[in-house]
C-alpha cells in the first residue's frame, strides 16, 4: 500500500518559502486558476477518454504537469471553491452546501495572499452558487458575478448561469485593462446540469450531452489561453467535483463520494515547468499553497485541514508520504433528512464513512463496487480514526441547529399538517443514502419537472408536483422552498409563508425562506412581520444583494421610502449590475427630492439599456427642477427617439415650448 506509514495526515509541516529555482522562475509570473464545475477527470482525452473532444486541454496537459490523481474534497461547487481558493477543508469554515453559510471574514483566500503581494486580482463566475454574497470574493479588487436575472426570478427558481463565452469574454477584457501581474479565477459553468452545448458541439457527440459541454468548454478555455502569454503566466486548471453519470444510481452529483464525483482534473503550467504527469494522489486544497508557492510568498503553517504546496511534485520529486484527503456530502442529511457522507483516501484505499461504513482498493477495483471492509477491518480503522481526527477540528462549525418556532410560525405549521414531522436528523445516524437512492432519483426527476413547470409560469402544475415531493420526503427542505414560491405566484400567500417556514425549519442556516417570506409577507400588508424575515434572512448573509434588495421592495411597498433608499443603495452597492436595483434606489431618491443620487442611477440605468427612454425621461425632469431647460429638452428628446411612444416624453416637450 503506497505512502501509508503512519497514515501521514500532513506530509509536510511547512509549505516552502523558495522562490522558483533555476528551471522554475515563476516568482513574478502573473497567475490564471481557471475551475471547471462538473468536469471529472474521465472525460477528457488526457486522461484517457477516447472519445473526448478537448484538444486545448489535452494539449495543455501535454506541455504542463499533469495529475493523474487528483480529489476533490466535497461534491458541490461552492464548499468545494471554498478549499479550492483558501488550501482548507470548507468543513472548517461550516461551510457544506450551495447556498448557505458564507465564507467568514477570517478566511484568508489565496487572492487576499496575492493582492497583499501587489496583485491585481480579478475574478469571473459563472453560476448564482458564487454570488459573492457568500464571501468568496475576499480579496478580488473586481469580483465579476454579473449573471443575468430574469425580472420575476426568485432565489429559489432554476439555477441561474451565464455561458462560457461570456465568461470568456468578461475575462479577457479584464485581462487587457491590467497593467501590473495580475491574478485571475476564471469559474466555467456549463458542464453542470441542464446540458445544453451550443448546437455544433450537441451535433459533434450525439447521444452524449455532456461530453458536448466539455468540448464547448474546451473551446472557451482555448479562446482563452491565445490571449495569454504563457511565458509569464502560471496556469491552474481545476475542478471542483465530477458528474455521476449513472454511477452507483446517482444521475448527477452531490449524494455520494465516490470517484466519479471526486476525481478531478489538475493541470498546472508555469514558466520554465518541465511538463510530466505526477501519478501520487493530490487533492484540491493543495492547489492555493501550490499557487503561493511559486508566486514566492512566504511560508504558512499547515495543520490537518490544510493542504500543502506541490512543488516538489512539479519538480519530479517524490514524496515520503501521501497525505489523507477527506470528502464530505452533507447533501442528503442538509436536504433530505438521512445520514451525511464523509471519507478518507489515502493512495489506493478508499474508506467510506456511513451507517454501513465501506472500503475499497482502487488499484484492483476503480470503480468503487466491491466493499473490502469485511476482509480489511484493520485499514477500515486507521482510516476510520484519520476522519474522526480532521473533522473533529469542525466540531464548532456543526450545521445550526432549529430555533424553536414562534407560536405564529407553528400556527402555520398546524395548518400545513407539518408539526412534528418535521425534525431534521441531527445526530447524523440517518437512514444510509445508499438505501435511498431509487428515491433520490425519483425525487430529482420530480423536482426537474417541477422547476420546468414555475419556468414556463405554470405556478399550479408546479405546486402539484411539489406536493408529491413533499409526500415522498417531508423533511426535503428545497421541495417547501420551491412549493412556496409555486404558492406565492398563485396568490396563496398564507400558504406560501408556511412552506418557507417549513423550510427554514428544516435548514435554519439558509437564509433564502426568510427573503422568500418576507415578500409573501408584504403582499399580506404586514410590512413589520416582512421586515423582521429580511432582517432575519441578512442576520444569516449579511452581504446577500437579494436581500437587501427584498427589504427595499418591501419598504418601497409601504410607502417607507428613506428606508428604502438605504436598503436598494445596499443592493447597488453589492451588485452594481443589477438594473433593477438601481432603478428602485432612483425610484425612491426621486421620492426623497435626492436628485444627485436619482441621476447618478438614471445614468447607470442608461449604460445598462435598462428601460432607457423613462431613465431619460426622469433626467429631463430633474434638469427642470434644477432650472435646466436645455438639458431637459435634450432629455425628453433622448427619450423620444428610444421610444417615438413615449407619450409622457411628448408632452414635456410640448410644455416647455
Amino acid at each position: 500500500m503506497r505512502g501509508f506509514p503512519g497514515l501521514c495526515v500532513v506530509c509536510a509541516a511547512i509549505i516552502s518559502t523558495t522562490p522558483a529555482g533555476k528551471s522554475q522562475d515563476s516568482s513574478s509570473s502573473n497567475v490564471l486558476l481557471i475551475t471547471i464545475d462538473t468536469l471529472r477527470a474521465d472525460r477528457l482525452g488526457s486522461y484517457g477518454y477516447a472519445a473526448a473532444r478537448t484538444p486545448v486541454l489535452d494539449a495543455l496537459a501535454s506541455s504542463a504537469v499533469r495529475f493523474a490523481d487528483a480529489t476533490a474534497h466535497a461534491p458541490l461547487t461552492y464548499p468545494s471553491h471554498v478549499s479550492l481558493l483558501t488550501g482548507r477543508y470548507s468543513g472548517a469554515f461550516g461551510v457544506r452546501l450551495n447556498g448557505m453559510n458564507p465564507l467568514p471574514s477570517s478566511a484568508v483566500t489565496i487572492a487576499e495572499r496575492l493582492k497583499a503581494r501587489g496583485y491585481q486580482t480579478g475574478a469571473v463566475v459563472a453560476s448564482v452558487v458564487l454570488d459573492q454574497s457568500y464571501g468568496l470574493n475576499q480579496g478580488f479588487d473586481d469580483y465579476d458575478d454579473a449573471i443575468p436575472v430574469p425580472p420575476r426570478a426568485t432565489i429559489a427558481t432554476a439555477e441561474l448561469q451565464r455561458p462560457a463565452s461570456a465568461v470568456t469574454a468578461a475575462g479577457l477584457n479584464w485581462i487587457r485593462a491590467q497593467k501590473g501581474p495580475w491574478f485571475l479565477w476564471v469559474h466555467y459553468y456549463d458542464p453542470h446540469l441542464p446540458y445544453s452545448a451550443p448546437r455544433e458541439y450537441a451535433a459533434a457527440a450525439p447521444g452524449r450531452p455532456y461530453d458536448a459541454e466539455v468540448a464547448y468548454v474546451d473551446a472557451q478555455v482555448g479562446s482563452l489561453l491565445k490571449n495569454v502569454d504563457r511565458q509569464r503566466t502560471v496556469i491552474v486548471v481545476a475542478s471542483d467535483h465530477g458528474e455521476a453519470l449513472g454511477d452507483h444510481g446517482e444521475p448527477d452529483h452531490g449524494f455520494f463520494l465516490y470517484d466519479a464525483t471526486l476525481h478531478v482534473p489538475l493541470i498546472i503550467a508555469a514558466p520554465g515547468l518541465t511538463p510530466r504527469v505526477v501519478k501520487e494522489q493530490v487533492r484540491n486544497i493543495d492547489v492555493a499553497p501550490t499557487i503561493a508557492d511559486l508566486t514566492g510568498m512566504a511560508a504558512v503553517s499547515a495543520d490537518a485541514d490544510s493542504g500543502v504546496s506541490l512543488r516538489s511534485l512539479l519538480e519530479g520529486k517524490s514524496r515520503a508520504d501521501v497525505p489523507v484527503s477527506l470528502a464530505e456530502s452533507w447533501y442528503p442529511r442538509l436536504h433530505f433528512g438521512w445520514s451525511e457522507l464523509r471519507s478518507a483516501r489515502v493512495g489506493e484505499w478508499k474508506y467510506v464513512a456511513a451507517p454501513k461504513p465501506e472500503l475499497y482498493d482502487l488499484r484492483t477495483d476503480s470503480g468503487e463496487r466491491k466493499n473490502v471492509l469485511p476482509e480489511k477491518g484493520s485499514v477500515a480503522g486507521r482510516l476510520a480514526s484519520e476522519v474522526t481526527a480532521i473533522t473533529s477540528r469542525f466540531a464548532a462549525t456543526e450545521p445550526v441547529k432549529a430555533a424553536q418556532p414562534d407560536a405564529e410560525t407553528v400556527r402555520r405549521l398546524q395548518a400545513l399538517g407539518y408539526v412534528g414531522s418535521l425534525a431534521p436528523s441531527t445526530s447524523g445516524n440517518g437512514e444510509d443514502p445508499k438505501s435511498r437512492i431509487d428515491d433520490y432519483r425519483r425525487y430529482r426527476e420530480l423536482f426537474n419537472r417541477a422547476l420546468g413547470s414555475l419556468a414556463a409560469e405554470r405556478p399550479a402544475d408546479a405546486a402539484s408536483q411539489l406536493q408529491q415531493l413533499v409526500k415522498l420526503n417531508v423533511r426535503a427542505f428545497e421541495a417547501h422552498l420551491y412549493l412556496g414560491n409555486a404558492y406565492f405566484l398563485m396568490g396563496k400567500h398564507e400558504a406560501a409563508i408556511g412552506e418557507y417556514d417549513a423550510a427554514s425549519q428544516l435548514n435554519p442556516a439558509l437564509a433564502s425562506p426568510h427573503f422568500e417570506a418576507a415578500k409573501a409577507l408584504s403582499a399580506t400588508g404586514d410590512t413589520a412581520a416582512a421586515v423582521s424575515r429580511a432582517r432575519r434572512g441578512l442576520e444569516l448573509e449579511p452581504q446577500s444583494f437579494y436581500g437587501h434588495y427584498t427589504l427595499g421592495v418591501v419598504f418601497q411597498k409601504a410607502g417607507e421610502w428613506r428606508e428604502a433608499l438605504g436598503a436598494f443603495g445596499r443592493a447597488v452597492e453589492l451588485n452594481g449590475n443589477d438594473p433593477r436595483a438601481r432603478a428602485n434606489l432612483a425610484g425612491a431618491a426621486m421620492r426623497l427630492d435626492n436628485f444627485l443620487i436619482a441621476q447618478s442611477q438614471f445614468e447607470a440605468m442608461i449604460v445598462l439599456d435598462y428601460q432607457v427612454p423613462p431613465a431619460h425621461y426622469n433626467l429631463g425632469v430633474i434638469a427642470l427642477r434644477r432650472g435646466n431647460r436645455a438639458e431637459a429638452e435634450r432629455r425628453f428628446k433622448l427619450a423620444l427617439q428610444a421610444d417615438p411612444k413615449f407619450t409622457a416624453a411628448r408632452s414635456a416637450l410640448a410644455r416647455l415650448k
